[in-house]
């Protein structure tokens, strides 16, 4: 009996043998699928049945990215940061490797831990150089946010891109801001209540300040006028408490004003000249969940 297999079975195990190597890509399109709907913990959940069932597929740095954005739009960044490491270390050379390095470092950013986003920039722009403009352009960016304009700039200063000229440039809108000054707002309004607030430019908050607490200061003279020491004394109780409410709200707003202003001129910042270095000035910094 021949141990040969017979011509027409030989050819058949030949054409065939592509389909039994991509037995997983149904059920990867499928995640796809309730991936690009925003079913993101269903889609974790069918990427981690095919990296369990095909856990050497080239495909799986796929998958393995998905799973890691998806638990982005949750919020729920360690287990984010975990896929990305398995990413690292299992797919090193493939070009989701690559995305999922820039995510990992842009994660604490987003968190605001700007320390240890500096940290994961400079890696990664030692580990890929091709992308070290980005990662210093990112870095500026967290001094902007910890308000260290000073460093930003340097950071900036020994970049190439005009894009990055322009935003050395714009940090002066940051620098030069006029900030109100809350020991001031608080004097003013202890003189005259409702005088700080004025200063500050919250005219609404002055006049109801003045108007309780002179309210308060002339029911209390006239009570004590006419002998009423018992409702004289309680006046005056709920008026310390308004007077000295009034100072602290002055001091509040200029604190307030001052957040505010900068916020505002920051925004502007991003809304000009964005994160990414490569995609031009007018690129918005996209928001966290549209980013992924």
């Amino acid at each position: 009996m021949s141990r040969l297999f017979p011509a027409p079975l030989l050819l058949l195990l030949i054409i065939t043998a592509p389909a039994f190597a991509a037995t997983g890509l149904p059920q990867l399109n499928f995640a796809d699928s309730l991936y690009a709907e925003g079913d993101y913990y269903r889609a974790i959940t069918e990427y981690k049945r095919f990296l369990f069932q095909h856990p050497q597929a080239d495909e799986g740095a796929h998958a393995r990215l998905r799973i890691a954005r998806g638990y982005l739009a949750g919020d729920r960044w360690e287990q984010a940061e975990e896929q990305l490491q398995l990413l690292q270390k299992n797919w090193p050379t493939s070009p989701e490797a690559l995305r999922g390095a820039l995510l990992y470092a842009e994660i604490p950013f987003r968190r605001g831990l700007y320390t240890q986003a500096r940290q994961r920039y400079r890696l990664l722009g030692e580990l890929h150089p091709e992308q070290a403009p980005s990662a210093r352009y990112r870095v500026a960016w967290t001094f902007i946010e910890q308000q260290d304009y000073s460093a930003a700039g340097n950071e900036l200063s020994r970049l190439t891109q005009p894009q990055a000229a322009e935003l050395a440039a714009d940090l002066n809108q940051l620098r030069q801001l006029e900030e109100k000054s809350p020991l001031l707002a608080g004097s003013l309004s202890a003189l005259l209540p409702g005088a700080g607030q004025l200063y500050v430019g919250r005219t609404r908050d002055a006049g109801i300040s003045f108007a309780l607490n002179a309210a308060f200061i002339l029911a209390a003279i006239e009570a004590f006028d006419n002998d009423n020491q018992v409702l004289g004394g309680i006046l005056v109780f709920f008026e310390l408490g308004w007077y000295s409410g009034n100072i602290y709200n002055a001091v509040n707003g200029a604190h307030k004003s001052n957040r505010d202003q900068r916020l505002d001129t920051l925004q502007r910042l991003r809304d000009r000249h964005g994160l990414d270095l490569e995609l031009g000035r007018k690129t918005a910094m996209l928001k966290w969940r549209t980013r992924f």
